[in-house]
């Protein structure tokens, strides 16, 4: 394996990840820190980055930053690349901050429909072009807001954003359905209830009160009341792209809520899931954008 490279960095809004990159992509050092880009001003990543770089960037070594970082009022705002999308389209709009001409800032990704911004997505694009996926192929990366991601020969040429995490937390947290719930991923049973329950009901509104019902008759308890609650918006999610179970998936994220992911894919009749490594892909996605962008 070769030296390192190249510094990527993966800015998400809640934490950062620091990467010495060997060509090719491959990860030979790995630094971590809270610090997202969500919390910090304009004026605070370039501390923050040479913080945790640190020696690092002694070398003169390039640097790439991908995810939050170009967001409006963060760093530097980066405009969208349009669909399709690929490596090339991002290379060549790779813009630098004011305060750090050494960084290169990688863009998001935004779908219109009938000329209008329809969806966006910033950090998702990155990993897509470090996955070595079918041609044609679907990439769900679950999360927060969860990215379902249409490529062709290695590009984007659509996608859709579910928020499906986020109302998981929400509700969880700050309605009546949340009282008493216990913590998520123990039950798995009462997981694929929920699924098959939002496959049978589209009204998904109506159907999230089933948590409360269901409580009230003894039907489910409270430990495994998340279970069920997961189950009933990720099967909302997969339910609505249901359309496209002839083709491909490729999962990307954490290792547990893939998991979930797959088996609601598998009960909404999708044959061919796969996972894939996120942190290698991200690795291997700034790589190609820095490689492109530097001829």
């Amino acid at each position: 394996m070769s030296g390192p490279r190249l510094i990527g960095v993966d800015w998400g809004t809640s934490n950062l990840r620091v990467m010495r990159i060997a060509e090719g992509g491959a990860v030979l050092d790995s630094r971590s820190d809270p610090r997202g880009a969500g919390g910090l001003s304009r004026d605070q990543f370039r501390p923050v980055l040479e913080e945790v770089a640190g020696d690092w960037l002694s070398n003169g070594l390039p640097v790439i930053v991908g995810g939050m970082a170009g967001a409006r009022g963060r760093w530097r705002e980066m405009a969208y690349a349009p669909c399709p999308a690929g490596i090339q389209e991002l290379a060549r709009a790779v813009e630098r901050p004011d305060d750090a001409a050494f960084v290169a800032l990688i863009p998001g990704v935004a779908a219109y429909r009938d000329g209008r911004l329809h969806d966006v997505m910033r950090g998702e694009e990155t990993q897509v072009m470090g996955l070595d996926a079918p041609s044609d192929a679907v990439v769900v990366a679950p999360g927060t807001h969860s990215k379902w991601i249409e490529t062709q020969a290695g590009r984007i040429v659509g996608f859709r954003t579910f928020m499906t995490g986020e109302l998981f937390g929400a509700i969880r947290k700050g309605t009546i359905l949340g009282a008493d719930m216990g913590e998520p991923g123990v039950e798995d049973d009462a997981f694929a209830a929920g699924v098959g329950r939002a496959f049978a009901d589209p009204a998904i509104t109506a159907v999230l009160f089933s948590v409360r019902i269901d409580g009230l008759a003894g039907r489910l308890t409270a430990g495994a009341a998340a279970d069920y609650l997961s189950g009933l918006l990720i099967g909302a999610e997969v339910a609505a792209q249901s359309a496209m179970n002839d083709r491909p998936v490729v999962l990307i994220g954490a290792e547990a809520l893939c998991h979930r992911y797959a088996a609601a894919l598998a009960m909404g009749g999708f044959q061919d899931v796969r996972t894939a490594d996120g942190a290698a892909a991200t690795a291997r996605g700034l790589w190609r954008i820095h490689e492109a962008a530097s001829r």
